[in-house]
């Protein structure tokens, strides 16, 4: 069986647009005066401060959630999940992107954790590998209660762009089970990444050979694959299927085979939620 695995550059490529430039503004002078100056001083006026509105999070959590992104760890992925609303497409996002991470791990692919700053209207994140810098923007965040709603990832509306999964099982090939975690077509909409987890019963399974459907009936094989190679019994792997220029709310096709007896099995997960 043929499987592929994934560089760390080609993943960094995949979760969103290379290369944010900025510039400068440029600076306008008030034009003098054309009435003569008196001595009076003008009289203070006070004016309230604008309240802060409480359904919106902090800079400071802003910049923490993004911090969490650039570092890529799991530990700080997962205390990233107290910045965001339950239920919300930043948890969403944060679902697929946490298992991204996960999977990267499990396939022996290991990065050092990236940096963030600020830019207009919200953060960046940004990784290098090879001397190349990718940088991804998460700007107007919205919030509830608090806590973080949704953003933009370089400009581009997550709610439009992400499914993630029921949380349903389907049994495979000696008690294993395989679950559909989330689909996210990446900010450039060149790859659609498809998350799944497998959970292995008596069988040693190779890492599944897969391919998408879209909703118009195209099938296509992936262009990367990442997680573990193979799974020994009762074992477990994330993993991340890439498929270019494909579409949103199609079925992802894993073919699984049996190491020892050499059973094959296609499993059919549908990727609308």
């Amino acid at each position: 069986m043929t499987t592929h695995r994934a560089a760390p550059a080609a993943l960094v490529a995949l979760l969103a647009l290379t290369g944010c430039g900025s510039g400068d503004s440029p600076t306008v002078s008030e034009a003098p005066s054309e009435t003569p100056e008196t001595s009076e001083a003008p009289e203070p006026t006070d004016q309230p401060e604008p309240e802060e509105d409480p359904d919106l999070p902090s800079e400071d959590q802003l910049q923490e959630f993004v911090d969490a992104i650039a570092a890529s760890t799991p530990s700080a992925l997962r205390d990233a999940a107290d910045l965001v609303m339950p239920d919300s497409p930043a948890a969403d996002y944060l679902t697929y992107y946490t298992h991204n991470i996960e999977a990267s791990i499990d396939a022996g692919l290991t990065e050092d954790g990236g940096e963030s700053s600020d830019i207009e209207d919200g953060y960046e994140a940004c990784a290098t590998y090879d001397g190349e810098t990718s940088c991804t923007a998460y700007t107007e965040s919205t919030g509830r209660d608090g806590q973080i709603y949704s953003f933009l990832v370089e400009g581009r509306e997550i709610e439009d762009r992400l499914i993630v999964g029921s949380g349903e099982s389907v049994e495979t090939l000696g008690g294993s089970t395989v679950e559909f975690i989330a689909a996210y077509l990446n900010a450039n909409d060149t790859h659609l990444l498809v998350a799944y987890e497998l959970h292995t019963g008596d069988a040693r399974l190779q890492m599944p050979l897969t391919s998408y459907r879209g909703p118009s009936g195209r099938q296509s094989q992936s262009d990367g694959d990442w997680g573990a190679r193979s799974l020994s019994p009762d074992s477990m792997s994330h993993y991340v299927a890439s498929f270019p220029s494909a579409e949103l709310g199609g079925e992802l096709h894993l073919e699984l085979v049996d190491e020892d007896g050499w059973d094959m099995e296609t499993v059919v997960l549908p990727t609308s939620g």
